[in-house]
């Protein structure tokens, strides 16, 4: 059996078996039993008060400082549900600030490359107007021309730099608030889930693979899909073959969950076994000429773990790697799946080797996943039914919908 050293929560027993059904409904009755309504993945309605009370007041993960090429780079990040573009910056003593990626002058957009070391000013291409890493305002051309400060209806030079957004960086994460109003911080808005990872060796982990899918499914459709691991021993051919055992069965071979919680916003859900299991060929025979190639070494609960921080990101775990997903909505219908995978820095071949097998291995079951989501938003958009019933072994996207629904209403309450 897969082993795990020093893990930071101890796995649950699993449940006897007369206490199996319903498990989940029994310890979070508030979530109910009733079916999901399937309007929300369709109307537009539904997508733009998403658009402005879920993505326009919640903290949103752009990326990590895995992102930077080091002290005094940037990178540019568009958001399309929002309409924006945000310039990050680290600057030479490692600070993260987050703009507006707007010239003051008359809206151009700022910086156009993707990433880079920082200029010594950014500076707009059609007129030339300079911002340092802080965002002031630096270099006007032609500046006496201009009525800066002159009444109050001209705000000053220092008035005019880049405009700021709010900008946090949890464990290397960076996260922005593009409501400018809002009080919560970073940490209030993890709540239970940051503190329950606060020990997590993050910086022992290094970013090795990106992939960016353009996927035909509202957001929701996605996050749903990956959220819950009832589909796993049916479907097929990947997902079959190349789950490998790690999930946890009953003895008619279907996945149980192990632990389920809900931690404020967010859930977090884990799968384990007791009982010996027979992974694939090739990983088997890789295990077998590397010490620890059969080890999971992080110090997880189990061999998987699965963390949605609302409203869309995913941390999570499998054996000896971290994934995280960040789903981006484009519309109602399409949306961006941003997929990165990272590894403890490798000390042999054999690590780098196991890694890219694992690699390829998660890509393929990815894609295979992908193909579900479109197959999903397709049937969706028949209105055969107007809803859809979820299981109690998918209770993480009942208290996902619930939690979404809850926010928009705080949100429409002011």
């Amino acid at each position: 059996m897969t082993e795990v050293k020093e893990r930071i929560n101890p796995p649950l027993d699993a449940p006897d078996a007369a206490e199996e059904q319903y498990r989940w409904n029994r310890r979070y009755p508030e979530l109910g039993t009733g079916p999901i309504t399937t309007d929300r993945f369709l109307s537009e309605e539904h997508f733009e008060r998403e658009r402005k009370l879920v993505f326009g007041k919640s903290w949103l993960n752009i990326g990590s400082v895995h992102d930077f090429s080091g002290n005094g780079s940037f990178f540019v990040r568009d958001i399309a549900v929002l309409d924006v573009s945000l310039l990050v910056v680290q600057d030479e003593q490692g600070t993260v600030r987050a703009f507006h990626n707007v010239c003051s002058h008359r809206g151009n957009k700022l910086v156009w490359e993707k990433s880079g070391p920082c200029p010594y000013l950014f500076a707009c291409r059609f007129h030339g107007w300079g911002y340092k890493q802080d965002g002031a305002l630096a270099s006007v051309p032609d500046e006496g021309e201009f009525h800066f400060g002159s009444d109050d209806k001209n705000p000053g030079k220092d008035g005019l730099g880049m405009v700021p957004v709010r900008t946090e960086v949890w464990k290397g994460f960076i996260f922005v608030n593009l409501d400018a109003s809002g009080t919560d911080s970073l940490a209030e808005h993890l709540g239970p889930l940051g503190e329950s990872l606060k020990d997590f060796p993050f910086d022992a982990l290094e970013l090795r693979h990106r992939y960016d899918v353009s996927d035909e499914a509202n957001w929701k459709v996605i996050l749903d899909a990956q959220n819950e691991i009832y589909h796993l021993p049916m479907l097929a051919p990947l997902h079959r073959f190349l789950g490998g055992g790690a999930f946890a069965t009953n003895e008619d071979g279907y996945t149980r969950l192990l632990d389920f919680e809900r931690l404020g916003l967010h859930t977090v859900f884990t799968s384990d076994s007791d009982i010996e299991w027979v992974d694939t060929p090739m990983r088997t025979a890789v295990a077998k000429a590397h010490p620890d190639g059969g080890l999971t070494t992080l110090p997880i609960r189990g061999p998987f773990v699965f963390h949605v921080l609302f409203p869309n990101m995913v941390l999570g775990f499998l054996g000896d790697f971290m994934f995280t997903y960040n789903v981006w909505p484009e519309s109602v219908d399409k949306s961006v799946w941003e997929i990165r995978m990272h590894f403890p820095r490798p000390d042999t071949l054999a690590d780098r080797v196991i890694h890219d097998l694992m690699k390829v291995r998660f890509r393929d079951l990815l894609c295979e996943d992908v193909t579900g989501h479109a197959a999903l938003q397709v049937g969706l958009k028949s209105r055969a039914r107007d809803v859809f019933v979820v299981g109690d072994q998918e209770v993480q996207i009942r208290s996902f919908h619930q939690n979404l629904d809850e926010y928009m209403e705080r949100g429409n309450r002011g």
